[in-house]
């Protein structure tokens, strides 16, 4: 630590210095420059913003090395925050109004971002009826069942469970328009196999529907993958990843007849 310590502060003394440096040529030589009709950096017309601009870049052009050593070893790695102030600072230095108007930018530039996440997650929360993956990962088979058919409902899309009159291979039975699509429902701690896939298959045949789901809040294996997607009908796989957007990909699917 006292190494990594010593390897910021030095390149930090010396950057301040020259800092300060500049700062008291400003101070120092401009009146009497100013009075002779020449630039405090020695010829007339030469903007006095220059060396503290190349001062900015080549802090910046520091910290760049510094990330780029970072990416290629982990042993000794150099936090750039106090490279990057450093670099802020000399741009004040050389532009104070830009360097004003660049944290005001970046700073309305991250509290717009954040907002959108903080909505974003809210719509998620909405898609999801206020379950978390948490809190789907905790429900039994049967519950879970009746969540995707209250998320379908939800979104106007006519759904029933067909639990108590025998599945045969599935538990939902959506209706976009006249497409009815057929759905197994599993709701694991492992990853949902290519078993779920032919069950899915079966059923929506015996159920009359012409395309096939399986919905998890688990994950896939690639025998699954492959079985959908070699399947004669098409199967849309909604996983963990997707499964926020449950209505819509069914919706999608159903309309379109292509699994996403």
């Amino acid at each position: 630590m006292a190494a990594l310590r010593r390897s910021i502060r030095v390149p930090a003394i010396h950057l301040v210095s020259k800092i300060q440096g500049v700062g008291a040529a400003r101070l120092t030589g401009g009146a009497r420059e100013r009075r002779l009709g020449v630039s405090p950096w020695g010829s007339p017309g030469y903007s006095a913003t220059g060396p503290g601009l190349i001062l900015a870049l080549g802090c910046l052009a520091v910290c760049n090395s510094h990330v780029a050593r970072r990416r290629r070893s982990k042993k000794n790695e150099v936090s750039t925050g106090a490279l990057l102030a450093l670099g802020l600072i000399a741009l004040f230095v050389a532009y104070p109004a830009i360097g004003v108007g660049v944290v005001l930018v970046v700073g309305v530039g991250a509290f717009a971002w954040r907002a959108e996440q903080r909505r974003e997650a809210q719509r998620r929360a909405e898609r999801l009826l206020g379950y978390s993956l948490g809190d789907l990962d905790g429900l039994t088979g049967a519950e879970f069942e009746k969540w995707v058919t209250a998320v379908l409902e939800g979104a106007g899309i006519p759904a029933e469970n067909i639990r108590d009159r025998g599945d045969f291979g599935v538990d939902v039975v959506a209706s976009v328009g006249r497409v009815r699509v057929g759905i197994q429902v599993k709701r694991l701690s492992g990853s949902v196999g290519n078993s779920a896939v032919q069950e899915a298959l079966a059923g929506s045949s015996y159920h009359d529907c012409s395309l096939a789901a399986v919905v998890t809040q688990s994950r896939f294996t690639s025998a699954a993958r492959k079985q959908a997607a070699r399947a004669r009908v098409p199967v849309l796989l909604v996983d963990r990843k997707r499964i926020h957007d449950l209505a819509r990909l069914v919706q999608e699917f159903a309309r379109s007849g292509k699994a996403i």
